[in-house]
């Protein structure tokens, strides 16, 4: 079963390749791909500023509801609004024991400054 129709938003997943630099892996973000994923729904869950320091840091959480095995893992990227976010921790899909729609659940980190 899809999402409601109501998930409407697209977002542009960018996923990496990983080199070795200096013995260590790392993502080649300037040798990204990215693709699409339809259907989901983009909702901020919180935001936060950090007044300690001069340069003030903004960190913005979220999470993307995305259709039932779409293709985001664990170190992509998701680019939604304008923003591009990193996959924190591992995606993964729910199956609704109450014939509700299946889906991904992605948690989505966003920091600046």
């Amino acid at each position: 079963m899809a999402l409601p129709s109501w998930c409407t938003d697209s977002v542009s997943v960018l996923r990496a390749p990983l080199v070795s630099i200096r013995g260590t892996e790392e993502r080649d973000w300037g040798a990204a791909t990215r693709h699409t994923v339809e259907g989901c729904s983009f909702q901020p869950s919180s935001t936060d500023t950090d007044t300690s320091q001069a340069r003030r840091a903004v960190s913005v959480d979220a999470v993307l509801y995305a259709p039932h095995g779409s293709d985001i893992k664990t170190g992509d990227r998701v680019s939604f609004g304008g923003s591009v976010y990193s996959v924190v921790g591992r995606p993964f899909d729910r199956e609704s024991p109450f014939s509700a729609a299946d889906h991904m659940r992605v948690e989505l980190a966003l920091w600046e400054g």
